[in-house]
């Protein structure tokens, strides 16, 4: 069995080391693309708003001109008229050009009156305010490139599009403003229709074969700015080449925690087998606080394995080994022995408190650690009821026998509790069923308490659930002071967690107590 037990951590740690070889790199090239395509975008979405704000400008001085215009009510082109409309395009440096429209046709323009017919444009997008543009407007006196139509009432302005869009930039990039439905005003750069019209209808940002692309609206407007794929491109290849170095360095310290850990598990079960039968387990004290009065009460026995060198096996590793190689019965009685020793050193000390020993599932099922405990604590002139007994709640698979365990437990004089209470099978049935006097609220409930989490909803539930069974609560994992507030107002009666203390050895638990309970509260 150890032979075969070898072999699979060697080949686990094979697997491992090359995963832990190959998955950092995966990561990186991961990471490099996320990031690159972040920055792109921030990028991008920068300048489409720095145009959005340009066209913004621009659009709201030439509608001041045109407000100027209507409100001041001149004769339609007399030679006032004429001057006041040359001095407005003169002075304004957004507009080209100011013309005013009589029955349908212009009448005259900031360069004076027209001799010929030239029709009114229907304006093709509205905007706030009464405003309207033309799109594609062909200027009578320049005889230039289109240009943009700002009306309201009877006069219009000219605005070169460049003016919309004039963005100083850092790098290869079109910037434009098109109307909300995708129909362009202003390009500055090469930019396809068809990409135009898919911003209009999917305001963000996004990247195709050719463009990686971002829009923003406001105004009536909206704005965006485009960049070809290579830019990207580029930007990912120095990403890479950044976090190339970071993912070479996380595969080497994975393999060699991997292979440092491989000889440490070799023969975990022979380690922990010479441990029980030399003592090498020993008892820690997670100090137990009543919330109402601040004052320690108890604490809960916590199996501690110190092994070879300075490193210890944390318990979630060691219960699991232990149960899994049969030697979990052996540890029970390891530390009933262990508990009553310092109980009693505890008691002599002057302090009124109980110890709370966990219970494996099978142990509470067959009740055969309950001589053990009852010879123990004769030995030591330890009454029962100062010791509590602890079975976690995913460990009642036979509820009738651990029933019965837990009725003779009671009537010799212990208190029993359900650890980690929430996070196994039990049901409200089988809780009226259980004979239990306390419930233990798993951390990860008592983690939630302030937060905007999916299982934040279900502490105050089961806090509710526990006092309609007349059961005592005990919160577990207790880190804040504002979660210790919520729990003392909802109800709760007892706390444990590092906000009062880590789990401490005998000695030092016996001066915490006396310096927390002897001292001002």
């Amino acid at each position: 069995m150890i032979a075969r037990r070898r072999r699979s951590i060697l080949y686990a740690a094979t697997l491992l080391a090359l995963s832990a070889a190959i998955l950092p790199l995966i990561c990186v090239s991961l990471l490099s693309r996320e990031r690159a395509h972040k920055a792109e975008r921030a990028h991008l979405a920068q300048y489409a708003g720095w145009t959005l704000e340009r066209a913004t400008l621009t659009l709201s001085n030439a509608q001041a001109t045109l407000k100027q215009l209507e409100q001041e009510g001149w004769v339609g082109c007399s030679p006032a008229h004429i001057a006041r409309m040359r001095q407005l395009a003169f002075d304004n440096r957004f507009i080209d050009q100011v013309g005013y429209f009589n029955d349908g046709k212009l009448a005259c323009t900031s360069w004076g009156t027209v001799s010929h017919s030239v029709p009114e444009q229907a304006p093709e997008h509205p905007l706030p305010g009464g405003f309207a543009l033309q799109l594609q407007v062909n200027p009578l006196v320049s005889q230039g490139h289109p240009v943009i139509g700002l009306v309201l009432g009877d006069h219009r302005v000219l605005i070169n599009p460049q003016r919309l869009v004039d963005v100083l930039r850092d790098g290869e990039m079109a910037l434009g403003v098109a109307t909300a439905d995708g129909r362009p005003i202003a390009i500055s750069g090469h930019v396809d229709n068809s990409l135009i019209s898919a911003m209009a209808h999917h305001t963000g940002s996004g990247m195709d074969d050719r463009n990686m692309f971002v829009s923003t609206s406001g105004a009536g407007l909206m704005a965006f700015a485009v960049s070809d794929r290579e830019e990207f491109e580029r930007r990912l290849r120095r990403e890479w080449l950044l976090l190339v170095p970071t993912g070479l360095i996380v595969s080497a310290i994975l393999i060699g925690t991997i292979a440092w850990v491989s000889r440490q598990r070799l023969s975990p079960e022979n380690e922990l087998d010479f441990a029980i039968r030399h003592r090498k387990l020993i008892a820690h004290y997670q100090p137990l606080i009543e919330l109402q009065s601040g004052r320690c009460i108890g604490a809960e026995a916590l199996v501690r394995w110190r092994r070879p060198g300075p490193d210890r096996m944390p318990p979630d590793l060691l219960i699991p080994l232990a149960e899994r190689t049969g030697l979990i019965e052996a540890i029970t009685d390891l530390m009933i022995e262990c508990v009553a020793e310092d109980l009693a050193r505890m008691l002599g000390a002057g302090l009124d408190v109980h110890v709370a020993i966990n219970i494996s599932a099978n142990d509470m099922e067959s009740g055969r650690f309950l001589p053990n405990l009852h010879a123990a604590l004769q030995r030591w002139g330890i009454p029962a009821s100062h010791i509590w007994l602890e079975a976690t709640e995913r460990g009642f698979i036979k509820p009738e026998l651990a029933c019965a365990t837990i009725e003779r437990a009671r009537a010799a004089g212990h208190a029993v509790s359900i650890d980690d209470f929430g996070t196994g099978y039990s049901s409200l049935s089988l809780l009226e069923a259980l004979p239990v006097d306390t419930i233990k609220i798993d951390k990860s409930f008592v983690d939630t308490i302030g937060r905007s989490a999916a299982t934040s909803v279900v502490t105050p539930h089961l806090i509710d659930m526990a006092h309609s069974l007349n059961l005592t609560i005990v919160a577990e994992g207790v880190e804040s002071p504002s979660q210790e507030a919520y729990l003392r107002s909802a109800g709760v009666e007892f706390a444990q967690g590092w906000l009062y203390s880590p789990a401490l050895s005998a000695e030092k638990f016996i001066e915490y107590c006396h310096q927390l309970n002897d001292g001002p509260n």
